[in-house]
């Protein structure tokens, strides 16, 4: 095995290497054969230290993801039919491979790792409201969303959707299926409303 380096940990440069490390792991092994000992190979590090850093792999994961996310815009038209399509093509556009399989390795995570479900749902609790909760909070005050609709509910449907996707079949996550979500689902349950 090579020696490890000697930069340490706390360097941020060497953070984002680890970090990266960690990700591409994740995508290509999935959490259950994910483990320190590749990582630790992968950057050239001690485990021993990794672990005074991140005592549980789930820790390391989700640090990784906090310094890697992906951004998506916030559409703001005044249309709450374009900012959903919008939000979900920005959606579209960051899914590669790679994303897919830290997905799929977070979700897997999630369901066998009590630890991982339990410190992933604190995060998302501190994170700040969802943007497409947001874009839906908007449209009720625009009155474009009627009475009786369940906002939290609607804003679940397209990750659901897109989710089960990833899980179940290689079908294509796109903008055609925005399309047919926009437009064969979201407007006719808001019209139903």
């Amino acid at each position: 095995m090579p020696r490890p380096r000697k930069v340490p940990l706390s360097d941020p440069e060497r953070q984002r290497e680890i970090f990266g490390a960690t990700l591409a792991v994740l995508a290509e092994v999935g959490y259950e054969r994910f483990n320190m000992d590749l990582i630790a190979k992968r950057v050239r590090a001690s485990k021993a230290t990794l672990y005074q850093y991140w005592p549980v792999k789930a820790a390391l994961i989700l640090d990784a993801l906090k310094v890697n996310e992906v951004p998506h815009a916030d559409p703001d038209t005044g249309s709450l039919v374009q900012d959903i399509r919008l939000l979900l093509r920005s959606w579209v556009r960051a899914q590669t491979p790679y994303t897919r399989g830290i997905l799929l390795g977070l979700m897997e995570g999630g369901r066998r790792d009590e630890e991982m479900a339990r410190m992933y749902a604190e995060r998302i609790a501190q994170q700040q409201e969802p943007l497409l909760h947001t874009i839906l909070a908007r449209a009720v005050q625009r009155g474009e969303v009627p009475e009786g609709v369940d906002v939290g509910l609607l804003a679940d449907l397209p990750a659901a959707i897109f989710m089960l996707r990833l899980m179940t079949t290689n079908d294509e996550v796109d903008d055609a299926l925005v399309d047919r979500l926009v437009d064969g689902l979201i407007i006719p349950l808001l019209r139903a409303g």
